[in-house]
């Protein structure tokens, strides 16, 4: 049975390989047991996985932002979202925005934002056939 559920501690080693697939040569990745478990109990993020019978075919992470601009309307971010190389085109990245654009119609947010590696052109045209618009806005990023 597949689902989509909030990651839990046990689903560390795959959602690191996951995050492998994301970012191969990143020095910097380190997924904890502890961020999982307070990720889960924060009601203002979430750690998406999608669950096929106890294996993790594909993640997001989900965080809701207050503003002022709009009223009492937050907005979400969407970030590190990955589908494993082995299941694309199974409808696992559209079934993961799905859930999160239900649960963030059910809460009144404003919109929905999500940031992709400029390189990552596929993942461009995914987002852009499940309705996000790349030339609206142009993300910036800071490391520190």
């Amino acid at each position: 049975m597949d689902m989509i559920r909030e990651a839990e501690a046990a689903d560390k080693q795959q959602i690191y390989n996951l995050y492998k697939m994301l970012v191969p040569n990143s020095k910097k990745m380190n997924v904890l047991e502890e961020q999982i478990d307070f990720i889960r109990r924060d009601p203002k993020n979430f750690l998406f996985v999608y669950d096929e019978n106890g294996e993790i075919f594909g993640t997001l992470t989900l965080n809701i932002c207050l503003q002022a601009l709009h009223g009492l309307r937050p907005y979400g971010v969407v970030e590190n979202i990955i589908v494993h190389e082995n299941h694309r085109n199974k409808k696992i990245g559209h079934k993961l925005l799905r859930y999160v654009e239900k649960y963030c119609k059910s809460i009144d947010c404003h919109r929905i934002m999500l940031l992709s590696n400029s390189m990552r052109l596929q993942a461009h045209q995914f987002f852009e056939r499940e309705g996000y618009n790349g030339s609206v806005s142009k993300g910036f990023k800071k490391y520190l």
